[in-house]
């Protein structure tokens, strides 16, 4: 599980701040190009790019299979509020599945640890972090390193990486082929506000697939809505709100008549007949908790998040499945 988050308002841990101002050991920047791996081929670095005078680091990891094979599809993957792209990697495997599959894999750090999704998380929030231009320059700095297979560009995210994922593919989606928020809701508005009012307003170019992944007995990122037990507080929608946006936003015509997917506690449904294949497919467990489902991870029983693990459906295999049935049109 992904470790407890930074208190920003009292002492910033010291590694997500030489991250957000672009310092640390090993970073290579825009015009230098890491040397592969001699042995496999694989390429595997840190990278910086400048936004508005902050620096934004990423990882990236790319199969040297997947480079000998031709244009290469990247997935973006963006970690939860309080932690960090390295620990992501290690708490989702993804690195794992990209070796095996043959995509390259970027996850890039949040500022201060946390993303501008909309109305969570501070401080980014709080600090008016344009991460959409972020994510947009990092995918720019990458393509000078390896070529990309423009059809292929996905995202994926947990908890407030998964908000993230939702508003890249209302501000980005002309660049984002698919999506796969994890343990997360929309959050283009403010529920806490007298009245609720939109921060900003969801207006994808076209469709956008999506794979939307919950625990049903998830306390911080509640599906039936309401406060968050989170440290990021708040009052959240419930998923279905999201679900049908994306599903009335992509023009599906058939609402799920039964699960295309059952497998213990999991269970997964589908909006189908959308427009240029944009399906939104809803996987739910029932029992399970924050959890990134299939990495064999268990919360403890005093977790604030609540609920338990699950290996009843394994994301990563799941998200690489819709994706690679949902390139760009």
């Amino acid at each position: 599980m992904a470790p407890p988050p930074c208190r920003w308002f009292a002492v910033l841990c010291l590694a997500a701040l030489l991250v957000a101002c672009g310092g640390g050991g090993g970073n290579s920047g825009p015009g230098s190009s890491p040397a592969p791996d001699p042995t496999t081929g694989d390429i595997s670095v840190q990278r910086t790019v400048q936004i508005s005078g902050r620096g934004h680091s990423y990882l990236l990891y790319v199969p040297g299979t997947a480079i000998d094979a031709g244009p290469v599809p990247l997935v973006l993957s963006l970690h939860g509020g309080g932690t960090t792209a390295a620990n992501h990697d290690g708490f989702t495997h993804l690195r794992t599945t990209a070796a095996a599959k043959g995509f390259a894999l970027l996850t890039p750090n949040g500022t201060f640890q946390s993303w501008n999704a909309g109305t969570c998380c501070a401080p980014s929030t709080t600090l008016g972090i344009d991460h959409v231009a972020v994510i947009n320059a990092m995918l720019d700095d990458a393509e000078t390193l390896f070529q990309v297979d423009e059809d292929r560009v996905f995202a994926t995210g947990h908890s407030n990486g998964g908000m993230m994922v939702y508003r890249l593919a209302c501000e980005l989606s002309e660049r984002i082929a698919a999506i796969a928020p994890n343990a997360a809701v929309m959050m283009n508005r403010d529920l806490d506000a007298n009245p609720p009012a939109d921060v900003f307003a969801c207006q994808p170019k076209r469709p956008v697939p999506v794979l939307h992944i919950h625990g049903l007995a998830d306390r911080c990122a509640p599906f039936e809505g309401g406060v968050s037990a989170g440290s990021a507080g708040g009052t959240r929608a419930p998923a279905s709100d999201s679900i049908d946006f994306w599903a009335a936003n992509n023009r599906c015509a058939l609402a799920p008549l039964l699960p295309v997917y059952v497998n213990g506690d999991a269970r997964c449904e589908v909006h189908s007949l959308c427009q240029d294949n944009a399906t939104v497919r809803l996987c739910t467990i029932e029992g399970a908790g924050h959890i990134w489902p299939g990495n064999g991870y268990a919360p403890a029983a005093n977790d604030v998040c609540g609920g338990s693990g699950s290996d009843d459906l394994d994301a990563n295999e799941a998200i690489w499945a819709f994706f690679s049935n949902h390139p760009r049109p």
